[in-house]
């Protein structure tokens, strides 16, 4: 009789070379999880929207002596669309329980760019309570109907309540 440790006369390092490992388990657990976490992946949609600011014109900023030709403006309100040139008021289109009109304004658009012969140009007013949502759509709108350039601007309520 030998004293040793072990049960079988093999030292350890011998039985460990003879056990064969099963990863089938594990291989089927993969097999599951790599589709399952791809499919909850979320992938990211980047979206850039190109427009430009009106310039800050002021009396010292202007050395031109003439006045700046004025630009074609979609005023947006609450309640209604104006199209806009100067002081001159082109077009109205009321808005009805917070559907925007957005299909009659583009084709407004496309009508006034060839009567008034208006470059690619134009400026989108908005008061502050707009949800931006509409005011990109705006921006859409006017794309869509030929313009290139698409600069925003704030819109003021005049104390009388109508919108400059």
């Amino acid at each position: 009789m030998s004293l040793t440790l072990y049960k079988s006369q093999r030292p350890p390092s011998e039985q460990l070379e003879s056990a064969e490992l099963d990863v089938t388990p594990v291989m089927n657990m993969f097999i599951i999880l790599i589709p399952f976490l791809v499919s909850m992946a979320v992938f990211t949609n980047l979206s850039i929207i190109e427009f430009s600011l009106p310039p800050n014109v002021g009396a010292s900023m202007n050395s031109s002596p003439e006045k700046p030709k004025p630009k074609l403006t979609v005023r947006v309100g609450t309640d209604y669309f104006g199209v806009v040139l100067g002081d001159t008021l082109y077009d109205s289109l009321s808005v009805n329980n917070g559907i925007y009109p957005f299909d009659e304004l583009e084709e407004r658009l496309r009508s006034r760019k060839l009567l008034l012969a208006a470059n690619d140009d134009i400026v989108i007013a908005s008061l502050d309570e707009i949800a931006f949502k509409h005011v990109v759509k705006v921006m859409d709108v006017c794309r869509s109907a030929g313009f290139v350039n698409v600069g925003l601007s704030s819109a003021t309520v005049s104390p009388g309540g109508e919108m400059k």
